[in-house]
């Protein structure tokens, strides 16, 4: 504006760099460390799934490099992981963890889980690999997870390079799931929206996008 001054900026401070903020993130999670822990070993699950990746181990540098060859995860059927350990070879080395997550199962009162999906040895006559692991008797089903069944399926017609191999797994797994009534209850809620066409192929063409949504979640 005509007339008014304008005091001087104050001093730049330069911003600080990746290494000092990680150092205050770090800082900040270990004086949360009993608290993070005690809600970490508070999860638990009546579905477990135990799956093994080699993703994160590529990732890891410094002294901990190549000191492991794969990440064992367990998760729960709302996605949360229980546990996850690092080890040289794939199912090799787990009982110690198996152990742990009983304990703490048994430690909080809760009812032990009732089915476990792996990625391999889900299946044999006298012994499976979750079996060894969780002893619990006929009390827990041990099966193969989906994923893994579909791509168990895919192996033998087709390669994950292939260009039609993300359509053939879309189309595969639309033969194994079946959406539940929360699907039809959204589309009929959609449809009793002020917005909602009127037009015969205008809603068809909304319809057919809201099905493709669904499918992607």
């Amino acid at each position: 504006m005509p007339g008014m001054k304008v005091k001087d900026c104050p001093p730049y401070h330069p911003s600080p760099l990746p290494k000092w903020l990680l150092s205050v993130y770090v800082t900040d999670v270990f004086s949360r460390l009993e608290e993070l822990k005690s809600a970490t070993t508070s999860t638990l699950g009546k579905i477990l799934k135990m799956d093994s990746t080699k993703r994160v181990t590529k990732k890891l540098a410094g002294t901990g490099s190549r000191t492991a060859a794969w990440l064992i995860n367990v998760g729960n059927e709302h996605g949360q992981i229980l546990m996850s350990v690092l080890t040289v070879a794939e199912g090799v080395g787990l009982q110690r963890m198996a152990q742990g997550l009983m304990e703490r199962y048994r430690c909080a009162g809760a009812t032990q889980p009732e089915v476990l999906y792996v990625d391999r040895d889900c299946c044999g006559k006298l012994h499976t690999h979750g079996r060894d692991l969780f002893p619990l008797g006929d009390g827990l089903v041990v099966r193969l997870d989906i994923w893994h069944f579909m791509r168990r399926l895919a192996a033998w017609v087709s390669s994950e390079s292939h260009p039609l191999y993300a359509t053939f797994m879309l189309k595969l797994s639309v033969c194994i799931f079946r959406w539940d009534e929360d699907a039809d209850a959204l589309r009929h809620t959609k449809s009793l929206l002020p917005n909602w066409p009127r037009t015969a192929g205008v809603r068809l063409v909304v319809q057919r996008r809201l099905k493709s949504s669904l499918t992607s979640f």
